[in-house]
């Protein structure tokens, strides 16, 4: 049973999941999120965060006036 949910992409969703893994990877929405917007060396769309520590959030804007911003994005799981 579970080699078969496995092989068929629904050993990590949820048991009232209608979608598969490879249903969700098949969407264009998806794929398109695999797609670098921003080039190495480009400048990068404002946005905000909250903070990981505290109350509050921090806007990329700021932090470049302030000092030059490394932003590093992938999945460490």
């Amino acid at each position: 049973m579970l080699l078969s949910r496995l092989r068929y992409g629904r050993g990590m969703a949820p048991e009232d999941s209608p979608l598969t893994l490879q249903d969700v990877m098949a969407r264009r929405d998806y794929r398109d999120l695999m797609t670098a917007k921003v080039a190495v060396g480009g400048v990068a769309p404002d946005f905000e965060l909250p903070l990981v520590e505290g109350e509050g959030t921090v806007r990329l804007r700021r932090l470049l006036a302030e000092r030059p911003v490394a932003l590093v994005f992938g999945s460490y799981t």
